[in-house]
């Protein structure tokens, strides 16, 4: 099986389109629809309702606003205010700063890539709470906590500064990433995988359901490298195949009310050891390198493409 994996896509971006408009309150909105390139915007940046916006090398110094159905494509820049993505929005960035934080209320969901560095995280529904949101990370940096309460949550080679939590999601997989505090999961549908992961804080898994792998080889992807644990690991209460393998753990390793038992081996724990975990049953047979459980229902891929393409076909519009 195979390790769930999100690629970046280029996006080939080239002249403006871009309208300003003066609201009734102070300050200057800037409604993008179509391409820009080397665009700076004095104040706030929105992208209406099902539009669609493809920018490189932008600044933006006011806040940022995916309205719904609409998208934003984004390689290179800054943005200094803060980033939200309404209903069915999508936000794509790659290469770039965003100061302030990014909050997705509904959203289709966002991807970012190729080092982009972002404030805090948060994840939400409010009026569509069966949408699996897409929060996807590959090779990006959190500056706080990330924070879902739904949707896919897949981090690969990303560093979150503060606190994971994942609570009532689809899933969260953490691959080869470090978390500098706590990670939470509870009550993800599809469970949870941490591969090749450094977590200096607390690790809970709790009362999740389908699969639970936490350090090697397990039950959803094929991994071979240990992971760390700067704190106690707790896993109790699932209702999953669970599988805790090749971990490092310098506090505590607990775990009760699993169903089936968990499996496992080669936990090095420097603190206790109780529940479940005291006579852990060896590993149950592992996965091939290609498995893949948690399947990803969103395709990013393509959502960026119909944008790049939407933005391309409005052509620039005159300022």
């Amino acid at each position: 099986m195979r390790a769930r994996s999100v690629l970046a896509v280029a996006a080939v971006v080239a002249s403006a389109s871009v309208a300003v408009a003066l609201p009734a309150s102070a300050g200057l909105t800037t409604y993008c629809e179509g391409e820009a390139g080397a665009v700076t915007v004095p104040g706030d940046l929105r992208v209406a309702a099902t539009k669609s916006c493809v920018l490189t090398d932008v600044n933006v110094s006011g806040t940022v606003t995916v309205e719904a159905g609409a998208s934003l494509v984004v390689t290179g820049g800054t943005f200094n205010g803060n980033v939200s993505i309404l209903d069915d929005g999508y936000f794509d960035a790659k290469s770039i700063t965003l100061k302030g934080s990014l909050t997705s209320t509904d959203g289709w969901g966002f991807f970012l890539s190729g080092g982009t560095k972002v404030g805090a995280v948060k994840v939400a529904a409010d009026k569509v709470p069966d949408r699996a949101t897409a929060a996807y990370f590959n090779g990006a940096t959190v500056n706080g906590d990330l924070t879902a309460t739904v949707g896919e949550v897949f981090l690969e080679s990303v560093s979150v500064t503060g606190n994971l939590s994942g609570t009532n999601v689809s899933y969260v997989d953490l691959m080869n990433s470090v978390a500098d505090k706590n990670v939470t999961v509870t009550g993800a549908k599809q469970g949870a995988v941490v591969c090749a992961s450094e977590v200096y804080g607390n690790g809970s898994f709790t009362n999740n359901s389908v699969a639970v792998q936490v350090g090697a080889n397990g039950p959803v992807v094929g991994c071979e490298q240990a992971s760390y644990w700067g704190g106690d690991l707790t896993v109790s209460g699932n209702k999953a195949a669970v599988a805790v393998s090749n971990n490092i753990v310098r506090g505590n390793l607990a775990g009760l009310d699993n169903d089936p038992a968990p499996t496992g081996a080669n936990n090095r724990v420097r603190g206790t050891v109780s529940g479940q975990f005291e006579n852990l049953a060896p590993e149950a047979a592992r996965r091939g390198a290609g498995a893949d459980t948690h399947e990803r229902s969103a395709d990013v891929e393509s959502r960026k493409a119909a944008a790049v393409a939407a933005a391309k076909a409005h052509g620039p519009a005159d300022l």
